[in-house]
């Protein structure tokens, strides 16, 4: 049953992988794959590990998710790390692949240690320009609703975002977040800049609390005091835990449509069960 609401069925709902580096991490990204297909009307976003690292994985995982789901894909493109040439024949080899949406990221410092390069892109702004002028890519950016780390401030980070969207690029995915209310305020801001193009919230389901709460932290995402709280009295790993993490998920994604999310982009971490459940709670069939 659909949740009530304001969700409207039929709200597209894309799912991001990561490329697999292990025969078993390839079987899980297939089993995976193949159980959100029908439900995946946003498609899918493949990553592209720090630095570039994983060109190749996204590359071929791009690839390979297309045929395999027959869904769009979005390929993350990085340019820390890399110089302007590999960045753009990382591009080249999509485009010729028919992957023509790209999510355009200037990235992180990988932790190896790697520097931005003389010969790459210094912004991510500089990167969307010339990828509209290599081909006619979709280019979706980054956006931040609790600023990126490095931003001086969310205003700043906002002027970021209206940069890269005048570029070029036409909507925009979310770091997510784990107080929807901050989703809202962002909007709010971002409308007050201009900004109409569509912004994406980003849904993190929660049943490694541990592993999620690392990412927020490392990330400069704000971690709710009653989170911590629930998740501190639940054994995990367990069936209590599982079941409070999917009720966060359904509640979440609730505030999101309410607040005036245009799409749900779900982080799944190359795993089904949830992401799929979320998608038929919220009125998805498994109808092509």
């Amino acid at each position: 049953m659909p949740v009530d609401g304001d969700f409207t069925p039929g709200l597209p709902l894309s799912f991001e992988l990561f490329p697999p580096r292990t025969t078993k991490g390839h079987d899980n990204l297939t089993e995976t794959v193949e159980r959100l297909a029908a439900v995946a009307t946003g498609g899918f976003s493949v990553t592209m590990g720090a630095g570039g690292s994983s060109t190749q994985g996204t590359v071929e995982t791009s690839r390979q998710v297309a045929e395999l789901s027959g869904r769009p894909v979005m390929a993350h493109l990085v340019a820390m790390g890399q110089s302007r040439s590999e960045v753009l024949d990382t591009a080249d080899r999509l485009w010729a692949d028919g992957i023509t949406a790209l999510l355009a990221l200037r990235g992180d410092t990988p932790k190896s240690g790697g520097t931005q390069r003389p010969d790459g892109f210094a912004h991510a702004v500089d990167l969307v320009s010339a990828l509209k002028a290599r081909h006619d890519f979709t280019i979706a950016v980054a956006a931040y609703p609790e600023k990126h780390p490095e931003a001086e401030s969310l205003e700043e980070d906002i002027d970021f975002l209206k940069a890269k969207l005048d570029a070029g690029a036409t909507e925009a995915f979310c770091q997510f977040v784990l107080d929807p209310a901050a989703y809202a305020r962002f909007l709010d801001a971002c409308g007050k800049r201009g900004i109409s193009a569509p912004i994406i919230p980003g849904l993190m389901p929660l049943d490694n609390w541990p592993r999620v709460r690392a990412f927020a932290q490392a990330n400069g995402t704000t971690v709710p005091e009653a989170l911590d709280h629930l998740f501190a009295q639940l054994e995990y790993p367990g069936e209590t835990h599982s079941l409070a993490a999917m009720a966060l998920l359904m509640e979440h994604a609730r505030q999101f449509v309410s607040y005036g999310a245009p799409a749900l982009h779900i982080y799944t971490l190359n795993r089904w069960q949830m992401p799929l459940a979320l998608a038929l709670a919220l009125g998805q069939t498994r109808a092509p």
